[in-house]
């Protein structure tokens, strides 16, 4: 028979207590121990005896509080020491959460490595204002129950498709023209360019009818995804209004433009992810989605993913934000994602953004093409020499045996020229 040792009875109080991550107790060290309770009387006259000389005198146990909008974090002894672990073992929402202040002091035994944790949270600025306005949103909702009822101008079984997408809009960039030499631009020019793109596209194909609008937002359609005017990598961006107003500005114009645009026809409301707005973009999508969800003839695609597809007759188009990947690849990631699709249709494009200029290109029967931009240029694009290209916005029709049948071009350069609407002061 193996002799038992008392420091073996010590260390293996130890190893329980660890697991235990609190107080050791009686019942615990029984089911977690390989010692009997006899075989420790041999050495101790009671169970506080042992965690006394073990030095497992009873700790503070580990806490986590959230207390409105702060959550308090404290473990007194633990394997784990950075932040990394403790978000992972507290299963903490960074959308929700982020980490104000941390502290691992180092609290170890004889050989074991412990730590004492204490971890201090609260909550993220931009989700109690996303919070707030998704509840604003859903209180307008409630007083307007019954949507207006609508009478189509177009809605006949046409065969034809309107698409309107107008991408790099960046709500709330802020352009002087003194510093760009270029056209000035703010979040009041902005919707009002916005508003008068929209409008005119509308008039431009109004000499067609259609069964159908799909209506792409997002792409940037917001300069700054956060409350600090920073894109979503993080990068600082030049802005002329605060995010809460350049959302609700945002928000206001999109649901004018799907109110204008289901006089028509059906609207299909596709939600594109760009490289600076791709949280609040979803969100965007989300607070339209809230507004519409009583329209039977206004549906929402706001799943986060990065490419969407639509399919209409012999047509497949796909719309992706473009920042993401290799043009070359969107082809056969057209034929992959959306295989079925891809055999039963015969006219295949996808739309993008980003780049600010007008470009197509075509591959094995799909066409790549970059859509161009209305905003003018930045302190940023200035410096880095991409100015220059026409402000456009475009619309197109598509027709499900002919393709596309149809492009309608708004250029806004025509309307707003530097001289005329700039005075400095």
């Amino acid at each position: 028979m193996i002799k038992v040792t008392k420091r073996q009875i010590i260390n293996d109080a130890k190893k329980a207590a660890l697991a235990a991550r609190g107080t050791l107790t009686r019942d615990f060290l029984r089911v977690n121990s390989k010692f009997t309770d006899r075989q420790r009387s041999k050495f101790f006259s009671s169970h506080e005896a042992l965690i006394q000389e073990a030095g497992l005198t009873p700790n503070e146990p580990e806490t986590s509080e959230i207390t409105g909008n702060s959550w308090n974090v404290f473990i007194p002894k633990t394997r784990l020491c950075t932040t990394d672990d403790v978000i992972t073992h507290c299963n903490v929402d960074l959308h929700v959460w982020e980490l104000d202040r941390f502290r691992a002091k180092d609290v170890s035994k004889d050989s074991e490595r412990l730590f004492q944790i204490s971890a201090f949270f609260k909550k993220r600025k931009d989700y109690l204002a996303i919070k707030q306005e998704i509840k604003a949103l859903k209180e307008v909702a409630e007083l307007n129950a019954l949507p207006p009822s609508t009478k189509y101008t177009h809605a006949v079984k046409s065969g034809n498709l309107l698409e309107i997408n107008i991408p790099d809009v960046h709500f709330g960039k802020l352009a002087w023209p003194e510093e760009t030499g270029y056209e000035p631009y703010d979040i009041k020019i902005a919707s009002t360019m916005y508003m008068r793109a929209v409008d005119a596209l509308l008039a431009r194909t109004e000499g067609m009818t259609y069964e159908e609008v799909l209506y792409v937002i997002g792409n940037d359609m917001l300069n700054a995804d956060d409350l600090e005017g920073r894109t979503t990598s993080g990068t600082q961006v030049t802005n002329d209004a605060r995010y809460h107003k350049v959302f609700d500005v945002v928000r206001t114009t999109v649901i004018w433009a799907v109110e204008k645009l289901r006089r028509i026809a059906p609207v299909k409301v596709v939600v594109v992810a760009g490289n600076h707005d791709q949280l609040s973009s979803w969100h965007l999508g989300d607070s339209v989605q809230c507004y519409f969800h009583q329209y039977k003839d206004v549906v929402v695609d706001n799943t986060p993913r990065q490419r969407k597809y639509h399919e209409f007759g012999a047509c497949l188009l796909g719309f992706t934000h473009g920042d993401k990947g290799d043009r070359a690849d969107y082809p056969l990631l057209m034929a992959t994602e959306q295989s079925e699709a891809f055999g039963r249709t015969k006219f295949r494009e996808m739309h993008t953004g980003h780049l600010h200029h007008t470009k197509l290109e075509e591959k094995h029967g799909v066409r790549v093409r970059i859509l161009p931009a209305l905003c003018p240029a930045d302190d940023w694009h200035s410096e880095n020499s991409y100015v220059g290209n026409l402000r456009n916005a475009e619309a197109y029709t598509w027709n499900k045996c002919e393709g596309l049948t149809n492009i309608a071009i708004f250029n806004d350069q025509s309307q707003t020229p530097i001289e005329t609407t700039v005075t400095i002061k």
